[in-house]
């Protein structure tokens, strides 16, 4: 399979990515894609779309196989050569979603997201936010590539580089240089007498547990 890394420049090429973010992080389950993918394909992509045009820190690149065309992989590099977090944490809610029982479990869970994040990132450094690939094409060098790209960056620029890793993602990660900063446990304190509530952690798989990684930019 021949590979070809490209960077994102035209609204046009954010259609494939999305099709494929649904496919990639629906294998395994990942109960905060359920959160972020919203009420379709569609809808995801005009949003997702909206945040990158406006973050002027964000880099998309993907991946496509050469003989068939596809896009096989996907990655948002945001690059911040200054502290994002010198007012503290944005506020973080599922706006997207409708009023009711996921919105509120979701809003709770976003909170906690990004709430961390000042204690480790309030400097200048690079945060892998997305990675996915298409579940038929992992171990075959999709995901080097994309990773190859942002560390290449965060080694010239002489910054630190973050992830929030699922466990399926961890390993590869690993093999590029990140390594274990804290376990992170995403969850909703709803009590345990709203039925509904208990069933929306319950589908999502609450407490969700991801790992924070951190790799050191490497002198060349």
């Amino acid at each position: 399979m021949m590979l070809r890394l490209h960077e994102l420049t035209t609204d046009d090429e954010f259609k494939s990515v999305v099709e494929l973010e649904h496919e990639a992080y629906s294998k395994p389950f990942n109960g905060v894609w359920e959160v972020l993918k919203g009420s379709s394909p569609e809808e995801c992509c005009v949003r997702q779309l909206s945040w990158h045009r406006n973050d002027p820190s964000s880099h998309w690149v993907y991946i496509t196989d050469e003989s068939s065309g596809d896009v096989v992989g996907a990655a948002q590099w945001n690059i911040y050569k200054e502290n994002p977090y010198a007012n503290g944490p944005p506020e973080l809610k599922a706006y997207w979603l409708p009023e009711g029982p996921l919105k509120q479990v979701s809003d709770q869970l976003l909170g906690g997201w990004v709430e961390k994040r000042p204690r480790y990132m309030s400097k200048p450094h690079l945060l892998i936010s997305y990675c996915f690939v298409h579940s038929a094409h992992r171990r075959r060098g999709v995901a080097t590539l994309m990773l190859k790209w942002g560390t290449e960056r965060a080694d010239k620029l002489g910054l630190e580089s973050y992830v929030e890793s699922t466990e399926i993602a961890r390993t590869t990660y690993e093999k590029h240089g990140f390594e274990l900063v804290e376990d992170l446990y995403m969850d909703a304190s709803i009590g345990n007498a709203n039925e509904e509530l208990n069933a929306v952690r319950k589908k999502l798989e609450c407490p969700i547990h991801g790992f924070l990684l951190k790799r050191n930019p490497v002198s060349r």
